[in-house]
């Protein structure tokens, strides 16, 4: 496993499409602006939200393999909403400034701690849109031999041994091990794995190749609903955290649309993100005392507690250097 794995790309690098402006002074034939990402890696109700003078122009796997990030700049587009593994490949020179202060202002701690760990620059490019923990998925739990079933120990349990598809990320699956105070000796983890696949973790464990997996929650809602084989855990030491950001190339600051974070994360679409796995950037107290229509059995899951909830965490942004220490600890290891 070389460097090149890290930041959980669960996407091959998102390629930057062309961009419409918005034509002043011609209300007869305006031009809209437009939203790229890729489908299903945001919540779909943010598109819905969309105000008429934008359109969403989504990113396709074909292009991805295509363009490379970089060059595809060259062509414009206006915001664009992605996974927060991608952060370190945007160019932050190519970024325009997102103040909406209204927004900022009522970020919680683990917001705020995450845009922290981006450093300076990038903390005023970005904004959180939406978060989902990083969760243990499970097929047919009671028929396996499980121990800590609470924990991040439980991975380690004799039945998941080659049995579990971890996310490509050495990055993200040392700070699970320091969490367990595992330091530079991660041969515990590689004996457990299956498979190192990000896009296709979930495809593993319900066609049964593999008894459990590690990846988002918002990337497993569905199965896990729909089929009764499965079964989901938020360790008790608390998660990394999975963020949805926006980025915007080409829109002017005063012109980012806060309507459509008002509209996502109000009484409309509320409920419906949220059993989909993703949680607001702002304080959770607020949520827990609202009627969110989720699984009973979930509802620790999909609204955790302020206990487990507080200890999850964001990974900060890696220098190269450090990217290839960890690098060459993990494969030594």
């Amino acid at each position: 496993m070389n460097t090149d794995t890290f930041g959980r790309r669960e996407f091959i690098k998102y390629g930057l499409i062309s961009s419409l402006f918005l034509l002043s002074g011609c209300s007869t034939a305006q031009k809209k602006l437009t939203l790229r990402g890729v489908p299903n890696s945001f919540p779909s109700e943010f598109v819905n939200s969309l105000s008429t003078g934008w359109e969403f122009l989504p990113i396709k796997d074909i292009e991805l393999k295509k363009f490379p990030y970089h060059s595809s700049l060259l062509e414009k587009t206006d915001l664009i909403v992605l996974d927060d593994g991608w952060i370190s490949d945007l160019p932050i020179n190519s970024l325009q400034e997102i103040k909406a202060d209204n927004i900022r202002n009522n970020f919680s701690k683990q917001t705020s701690s995450f845009l922290d760990g981006l450093g300076e620059d990038y903390e005023k490019k970005l904004l959180p849109l939406a978060v989902s923990p990083w969760v243990i998925i499970f097929r047919n739990e009671d028929s396996l031999a499980l121990k800590n079933k609470n924990s991040w120990e439980v991975i380690f349990s004799s039945s998941l041994t080659n049995q579990i598809v971890f996310p490509n990320s050495p990055y993200l699956l040392i700070s699970i091990a320091q969490r367990l105070n595992i330091v530079n000796n991660f041969s515990k983890f590689k004996s457990q794995a299956k498979t190192f696949d990000d896009r296709n973790a979930l495809n593993w464990v319900v066609s049964g190749r593999a008894n459990a997996a590690v990846l988002p929650l918002s990337r497993c809602v569905d199965s896990l609903i729909e089929d009764p084989r499965l079964s989901v855990l938020l360790p008790q030491e608390g998660s990394p955290l999975n963020w949805t950001v926006l980025a915007s190339p080409s829109l002017p600051p005063s012109s980012f649309p806060t309507n459509w974070f008002d509209s996502l994360w109000g009484a409309t679409y509320l409920s419906r993100v949220i059993s989909k796995g993703f949680l607001p950037p702002t304080n959770l107290s607020d949520l827990r005392r609202k009627n969110i229509n989720v699984p009973l059995k979930y509802q620790a899951t999909f609204l955790p507690g302020e206990s487990v909830w507080n200890k999850c965490w964001s990974l900060p942004r890696l220098s190269f250097e450090r990217k290839k220490d960890l690098a060459i600890n993990w494969n030594n290891s």
